[in-house]
């Protein structure tokens, strides 16, 4: 049985739904799924750079500047992030976050002009 490592930096635990759906993402290779859950505050990615060398995939909730730092530490790694939708109740009282993928880090560029 081939099994996938998944790094998952995040103050919250993965929904059943996130891990429903990265389970079938990685079901096609991967026969387990092992998630180990970082819930630390960090200043840099590199405090975790031995958990990054030991897991197959790095799945994260973190600012562009650190999701940029796990993405070049994770080299060849998938860096990957879920998006949620914010749904509106139908009387406008209330707002409910819902998951809506994962999707795979590629590429971070940040342009700035100062004003």
């Amino acid at each position: 049985m081939r099994r996938v490592n998944v790094l998952w930096f995040s103050r919250h635990k993965m929904t059943v739904e996130q891990r429903n759906a990265l389970h079938d993402i990685v079901g096609e290779i991967f026969v387990d799924m092992n998630i180990h859950q970082i819930d630390k505050q960090i200043k840099h990615a590199s405090e975790l750079q031995e958990e990054i060398k030991e897991n197959d995939i790095i799945a994260i909730v973190a600012p562009l500047p650190l999701q940029q730092e796990f993405l070049k530490l994770a080299e060849h790694k998938p860096v990957i992030f879920c998006k949620n939708k914010r749904v509106i109740s139908e009387d406008g009282s209330k707002a409910e976050f819902v998951f809506d993928g994962w999707y795979r880090l590629k590429k971070i560029e940040i342009e700035t002009e100062q004003l």
